[in-house]
């Protein structure tokens, strides 16, 4: 995906999550932060969605992925 593709889908789904937040698309969201390697909102939202769901697999892996991938990148 080029970047001003992801830039656009994330300010979409920000008016979407904004008017109603959602865990589908608070993982979405962050799956486009950790695509574009903005690790801190991509942990952001989450910890968003968890808090929707606690034991929701999918965000669960991609929050333990992206704290890896912000270990590797911030050492």
């Amino acid at each position: 995906m080029d970047e001003q593709k992801e830039t656009e889908d994330v300010e979409e789904l920000t008016k979407a999550i904004a008017f109603k937040p959602e865990l589908q698309m608070l993982h979405l969201r962050a799956a486009f932060y950790e695509s574009m390697s903005d690790y801190d909102l991509a942990l952001r939202d989450c910890e968003a969605a968890l808090c929707l769901d606690p034991n929701h697999k999918e965000t669960l892996e991609l929050y333990n992925r992206t704290l890896k991938e912000s270990a590797e990148f911030y050492t």
